[in-house]
């Protein structure tokens, strides 16, 4: 049964370019780099990038996603856009959260999500309460 993911990995043209963008820009944490590889760390999570021997990116590369949690994501946005991040869109807003793209410097796609806020749970318990209390009165 998987439980989470590994890791994410991307291809990428320039190693040392990209460790700068996802340690500077993004502040991700440099776990290891060795050879073409380098792996970071996200609140446990592992994200790798690979560099290309030939330093060759396709067109036809994966098109995957990585969203990085962002709260509140609005500010996260600022900071980057302020680092120089550029943004394909402003930030959209659906049932499921807020999420908003950007691209590493050989264009893989990326995102930042923000979850919905959690609605409070009204307990049944404090409903009952309130229409026993609206009855009492009522009876006196």
């Amino acid at each position: 049964m998987l439980n989470k993911i590994g890791f994410i990995a991307y291809t990428v043209s320039n190693l040392q370019q990209s460790i700068k963008f996802y340690q500077n820009l993004l502040g991700l944490e440099l776990l290891l780099k060795k050879d073409r590889w380098a792996e970071f760390n996200i609140a446990g999570q592992r994200f790798a990038i690979y560099e290309k021997t030939n330093g060759a990116i396709k067109d036809d590369q994966s098109a995957a996603i990585v969203y990085f949690e962002a709260i509140p994501i609005e500010t996260i946005v600022n900071d980057l856009q302020v680092k120089g991040v550029k943004f394909y869109k402003n930030i959209e807003v659906y049932s499921y959260g807020k999420i908003i793209l950007f691209s590493d410097p050989d264009n893989n796609s990326l995102g930042l999500y923000e979850p919905p806020k959690k609605k409070p749970k009204v307990s049944i318990k404090v409903i009952f309460k309130a229409g026993f209390n609206k009855l009492l009165q009522r009876i006196k």
